[in-house]
């Protein structure tokens, strides 16, 4: 099998996966697809976040459209595997014209791969090439990046100039006040984000934040999946360790016991189904790495490289290096 013909195979293997996944799966949280699922949940509150005067500016009475088999494309070829946080979105405006969004979530940390600056400028110009529209970038950062990074695209060759800003949303920056907006799912998720980030590996701290966190989310009339969702990211979020995930449970009982017997019975049970799901995920995750050992192994033996396996599966190095031994 020559080379060519072994990447088309990996590249396949991966779409393949990629279509089975189901984004509205909310028990299959990862780091990668949690914001997918809450954004595509959430799109318009995202969007009040992120940007807020394109959120004026658009047709909110139409839906979005999620285009990302087409941006999975374009970033694979880029060397970004199937599955990173990235969203390609198109709605309508107020005007009827339509608009593309490029929307990347980093949420690897400053271990996170590559130049940002120079994936989003390059994500830009191939999707213009295809929809002949220039999208609007937009960089959601939930956790540190490299001390220094630029915040856009420049470049300088023999006098030619490229300048590429996109917008920068920097989730430790944000505003409690404009997160904590009782109409907004998302914010609240963000917070989530905010305050996993400040209380560190302190599990004191993550505990007393996820206690505010859960009044909150208590005290909004939101329907119940949209609640429940909210839960699980939240939860996914923070990692509470097992006795004070068990502390968080005893002071929502208590929180509740005091709302109508209907919303108390509804709150509990959300919780409770939260934490089953919890253990689910888990489990899916330790399957997932699984499989993708497997498919690691075979792409081993058909003499792909290493640094492709990696790349193809998005298993670290060291692990492929240690099944190919």
């Amino acid at each position: 099998m020559s080379g060519a013909e072994k990447e088309s195979k990996a590249k396949l293997a991966i779409n393949n996966k990629t279509k089975d996944d189901n984004l509205h799966d909310t028990e299959r949280l990862d780091n990668d697809n949690l914001w997918k699922i809450v954004i595509h949940r959430f799109f318009w509150d995202a969007l009040k976040i992120f940007l807020p005067e394109l959120y004026e500016a658009a047709d909110r009475g139409q839906k979005p459209e999620f285009l990302e088999q087409e941006l999975q494309k374009v970033t694979f070829d880029l060397g970004g595997g199937a599955n990173r946080t990235d969203l390609l979105v198109q709605i309508k405006l107020r005007n009827g014209e339509d608009e593309l969004i490029l929307c990347h979530i980093e949420v690897q940390g400053s271990g996170g791969e590559g130049d940002l600056p120079t994936r989003m400028y390059r994500y830009k110009s191939l999707i213009y090439l295809k929809h002949q529209i220039e999208p609007v970038g937009i960089a959601v950062i939930t956790d540190s990046r490299p001390k220094g990074e630029k915040t856009f695209y420049h470049s300088e060759r023999f006098g030619v100039e490229s300048l590429y800003k996109y917008v920068n949303v920097v989730v430790s920056g944000l505003e409690d006040s404009l997160l904590l907006s009782e109409d907004n799912r998302v914010g609240l998720v963000l917070y989530a984000a905010k305050c996993k980030l400040l209380s560190g590996d302190d599990e004191s701290k993550k505990f007393r934040y996820l206690r505010d966190i859960s009044k909150l989310w208590l005290e909004r009339g939101w329907d119940r999946e949209d609640k429940r969702l909210v839960l699980l990211a939240v939860d996914y979020l923070m990692k509470l360790a097992k006795d004070y995930r068990e502390q968080i449970f005893d002071y929502v009982e208590t929180l509740a016991a005091s709302l109508e017997e209907g919303k108390k019975a509804m709150y509990v049970s959300i919780f409770e189904e939260v934490y089953t799901a919890r253990g689910v995920e888990q489990g899916i995750e330790k399957g997932r790495l699984e499989g993708q050992a497997e498919v690691a192994r075979n792409l081993l033996n058909d003499g792909l490289p290493v640094e492709k396996v990696a790349q193809y599966t998005t298993l670290p190095r060291e692990e492929v290096e240690r099944l190919r031994n």
